[in-house]
């Protein structure tokens, strides 16, 4: 029976460690969440402006952006959500029109 000598095993044992820490400390990177709705209770920060987004479903989403909205437009926008989610980053927003 072979025995495995003490420096092979802590060896084993850190290796093991280190890879288990690097999929466990693996975030997602944040990426563009895309959602159509209707831009409402516009307010102007000294930033930029601050909207909800109401969608289909009735959810509502608080935005930031740099550009002026227009009140009660569809948009369809794409951003990304700050760390805690209590706002979305737009990045891109577009007015939809039906045809």
């Amino acid at each position: 029976m072979k025995r495995i000598d003490r420096y092979s095993l802590l060896c084993f044992s850190v290796a093991a460690i280190i890879m288990l820490a690097v999929f466990m400390n693996s975030e997602e990177p944040a990426e563009d969440k895309g959602m159509i709705g209707i831009a409402f209770d516009i307010k102007t920060t000294q930033n930029g402006y601050t909207f909800f987004l109401e969608d289909s479903d009735g959810g509502k989403i608080k935005c930031f952006v740099r550009s002026e909205p227009v009140e009660k437009e569809i948009y369809e926008i794409k951003g990304t959500f700050s760390e805690d989610g209590s706002i979305l980053f737009v990045s891109s927003m577009k007015i939809i029109r039906g045809n």
